[in-house]
């Protein structure tokens, strides 16, 4: 698959909207990608419009090569191609965890705001919990609590060893064998040749790379939606400094009353107090 996707990149660098054949959609349709060279090449949409900034103001580094590359880098952090994908690639993890960190933070709190039984439901209050507890508990949707009978410190340490040897395999481009849906039983060979970051086959069971143009989309949709994510922790974080509460209950509270409870009247209120 990593050769599809190199092939994908090259044909967009030199100019504009991929000649690949889109082969299909996401469960079974018609899709396909659409026109890449807006995301790719030096046509490619850039951080400021036409006549504020020009192909001639971005970095050579910058070359239109990575999904979600709008020419941005003001520090000139990046430095070389290669600097700037070994940056890509502490950007994309960071990303990938910040999309499961915001889900992770809204969610449990808006079902146990909605009578769900979750304990901790409040994102900053959950290790307290945990801790005082020495256990974790799953709250399985619709069927309600799973008790989980092995302390705290042994199911941490238990999610830190898979944690870690996933991590190993991604970066030593090697696995066991083992089995996946949608793809089966696979041998560990399966994993040579992959790319690190997006390497597909047992990890892509619903098999929406198949398609390398709609792919190099997935991966301009994933970058976009995982900024966002990680400016949205960052707002979860001062949110919590400044009001005391979850994400859910500052959307709620806004939700009811947008005039009276937003930006302006939190941090105008003389009873505000800063609660962590």
């Amino acid at each position: 698959m990593a050769s599809r996707v190199t092939t994908t990149m090259k044909r967009t660098i030199k100019g504009g909207k991929s000649s690949g054949k889109s082969t299909g959609g996401w469960g079974g349709g018609t899709g396909g990608a659409g026109d890449l060279s807006k995301w790719y090449g030096a046509t490619r949409k850039l951080y400021l419009p036409g006549g504020l900034l020009t192909m001639e103001d971005v970095p050579s580094y910058l070359n239109g090569s990575l999904a979600g590359d709008y020419g941005y880098d003001p520090l000139g952090l990046g430095q070389s191609e290669e600097q700037v994908a070994k940056y890509r690639e502490y950007e994309l993890i960071h990303a990938r965890w910040a999309m499961l960190g915001a889900a992770g933070a809204i969610i449990p709190e808006g079902l146990a705001a909605n009578g769900g039984d979750v304990k901790g439901a409040t994102w900053f209050e959950t290790g307290k919990v945990l801790l005082d507890g020495d256990t974790l508990n799953y709250f399985a949707v619709p069927w309600g609590v799973v008790d989980n009978p092995l302390p705290l410190i042994i199911v941490l340490g238990a999610q830190v060893a898979l944690m870690g040897a996933a991590e190993k395999y991604r970066t030593d481009l090697t696995g066991p064998p083992g089995y996946a849906p949608g793809v089966g039983k696979f041998e560990s060979d399966v994993f040579n040749g992959l790319d690190t970051l997006s390497p597909g086959g047992p990890f892509d069971p619903l098999g929406l790379a198949d398609d390398p143009d709609l792919l190099a989309e997935l991966q301009v949709k994933e970058i976009k939606n995982g900024r966002l994510a990680m400016i949205s922790m960052l707002g979860f974080g001062i949110q919590a400094l400044v009001t005391g509460e979850g994400p859910y209950a500052n959307w709620s509270k806004h939700i009811a009353d947008p005039f009276g409870y937003n930006l302006l009247t939190v941090l105008g209120a003389e009873d505000r107090a800063a609660v962590l």
